[in-house]
């Protein structure tokens, strides 16, 4: 029979510090390395079944408020049948393992150290999960509708034929920001109604912080040498995500829209747990979340993909 360790004790004892260190790792407590974006562009929930499920329901227009004068009876309107989206909860899960010779050798640093790289890649797997949202905006991912995030014709909605476009080509700048902005207070619903879009919002990559800084904080035309205002100045705050993948790429969006359509829902948040191999002496170490994420409409955004 196998002699008991009598360091499998002080194996089991680093369940805490382990944790800790994970913690740690994936920015949850102390001093995180960076903040998570999820929370600032997301409508994040929790979930208590398998799927979640959203129905779109058409807006009712603003025409026929004055039927009543005339009829002297209220107007009750059929509304169109908007798109369908079925979030459907995946699971995510990954590992390491302590050995017991790491607690014989004194080797506690290179546990913690594990444990550290486990919470650095979970947080970076979700990050990347829901940047993909706009990094596949102009391909790969489609939406409830059928189309790309950002596309050229995106129908009104299940009824109706008639198309809108939130997507373009021209490289971030002062002129195109006013210009995508006019676009954006034009999107109308779909009974043909302008919405009232106000965009507030650039999501840019790192390489365009810059001039980013520049259009939204400038006063003055930061493109001319003749004083002139700078109309962007004070519209739009700007967010810098790491994991857009693409230099050139950009986003117009409107906050309150987006938190209304942009969807990510928590069916298990991330977790830590840990258990015991007896017979290898080693500890192993889990982390474990479930998750989905998506879109129901795409009118609080405009891409631009920029050759």
């Amino acid at each position: 029979m196998p002699e008991t360790s009598s360091h499998w004790s002080e194996l089991v004892a680093l369940d805490a510090p382990m944790a800790k260190q994970f913690w740690l790792g994936y920015g949850a407590i102390g001093e995180g390395r960076r903040t998570s974006l999820i929370p600032s562009l997301f409508n994040v929930q929790s979930s208590n079944t398998a799927t979640e499920k959203s129905f779109g329901v058409g807006i009712l227009g603003s025409d026929g408020w004055e039927d009543f004068e005339n009829s002297g009876r209220v107007p009750y309107d059929d509304v169109h049948r908007g798109w369908e989206k079925t979030y459907t909860h995946s699971e995510f899960a990954r590992g390491v393992v302590v050995e017991r010779k790491l607690i014989d050798d004194n080797q506690t640093r290179i546990a913690f150290g594990r444990a550290s790289s486990l919470g650095d890649s979970a947080y970076r797997k979700r990050e990347k999960d829901a940047a993909r949202i706009f990094n596949n905006a102009f391909a790969t991912d489609t939406g409830p509708d059928g189309q790309y995030l950002c596309d050229t014709d995106h129908t009104y909605n299940s009824e109706d034929s008639t198309t809108y476009s939130n997507r373009g080509t021209t490289a971030l700048s002062k002129s195109a920001v006013g210009t995508t902005r006019v676009a954006m207070t034009k999107f109308v619903d779909d009974t043909g109604d302008v919405m009232d879009v106000m965009p507030d919002l650039l999501l840019i990559p790192p390489e365009l912080e810059d001039t980013a800084i520049e259009i939204t904080r400038s006063q003055l035309d930061p493109t001319s040498a003749n004083n002139a205002v700078n109309p962007q100045a004070g519209r739009f705050s700007y967010l810098v995500w790491h994991y857009l993948t693409d230099t050139n790429n950009w986003f117009m969006i409107e906050k309150a829209r987006m938190k209304q359509f942009l969807n990510w829902f928590d069916r298990v948040p991330v977790e830590f747990g840990a258990e015991e191999d007896f017979d290898t002496l080693q500890r192993k170490y889990r982390a474990y979340a479930r998750y989905s994420f998506g879109y129901d409409d795409a009118r609080w955004i405009y891409g631009h993909v920029v050759a």
